[in-house]
């Protein structure tokens, strides 16, 4: 391999595995319980969500 093909090669290896890195930190810092689609609505805390399944089963 010629010396442009090595660079390029670590310059993608960086880019894909510090893409992934980042997401993970990201990740890893977001709080569940104010995210996705429900978010904190009313009525989708862990307590009425239980008691829901509890009810109905």
């Amino acid at each position: 391999m010629n010396t442009s093909a090595v660079l390029l090669m670590l310059l993608f290896i960086i880019v894909i595995w510090g893409g992934l890195a980042f997401s993970v930190f990201l990740l890893s810092r977001t709080d569940d319980n104010t995210t996705g689609e429900l978010g904190d609505a009313p009525g989708t805390d862990d307590a009425s969500l239980l008691h829901r399944v509890h009810k109905t089963a």
